[in-house]
């Protein structure tokens, strides 16, 4: 297994493993999954975008912003122009399909307020063949190293509170719990030197 930057032809190796490793699939329409939180980063942060890869292909990438404020404006003005004709803005939001499309159209709904101190975010998922072997530590470094060069003091993401398993592997990294909003879980971690992801480990 190799841990590199992800190139343009690992969009679909990349959005189909978004797809198969989401916890809720019970959508006709799966791919706005992968359209969501896969797809944007490959258009609007290439940079930001890691894989892991064996002989078999893609087994896990993340990917992510260092300003998510501008990030999300960016995807309102260059990427949601690309689905608005195949997934109109819903009037309303009565099911998770229209909940996706909604956040297709305005990201800024996935923003918490610990956005204001840990402004870059990130999205990881492994394929099974890949976890429990210390790559998602490996690639979160490497996306780390960038947003941390780049000026950015913290970085946040979003899990369910029924998660456990993720809480408690972010818990290692030293990420904190910073709000709990509906069945979520915010966490976030400074890259200050309070947290403890501060040397990036051999990508061999």
């Amino acid at each position: 297994m190799i841990l590199r930057q992800a190139e343009p032809g690992d969009r679909k190796a990349v959005h189909d493993i978004c797809v198969e490793t989401a916890t809720q699939r019970d959508l006709d329409d799966v791919d706005l999954i992968g359209y969501i939180f896969a797809d944007p980063y490959f258009v609007l942060a290439p940079e930001l975008c890691f894989v892991i890869e064996d002989s078999d292909g893609v087994a896990g990438f993340t990917v992510g912003a260092v300003d998510t404020v501008d990030f999300y404006r960016r995807w309102r003005e260059e990427y949601t122009p690309l689905f608005a004709d195949r997934y109109p803005k819903p009037t309303q939001e009565t099911s998770r399909y229209e909940s996706l499309v909604l956040s297709l159209h305005n990201p800024e709904r996935f923003l918490p307020a610990a956005a204001a101190d840990y402004p870059s975010h990130l999205h990881i998922n492994l394929d099974a063949r890949a976890r429990r072997q210390g790559w998602g530590t490996k690639l979160l470094a490497a996306l780390f190293d960038v947003q941390r060069a780049a000026g950015s003091p913290g970085v946040h993401l979003t899990t369910s509170q029924s998660n456990t398993r993720a809480i408690a592997f972010y818990h290692t990294l030293g990420f904190e719990i910073l709000e709990q909003p509906g069945d979520g879980t915010v966490m976030g971690l400074r890259f200050d030197g309070s947290g403890r992801m501060e040397a990036s480990p051999s990508r061999s």
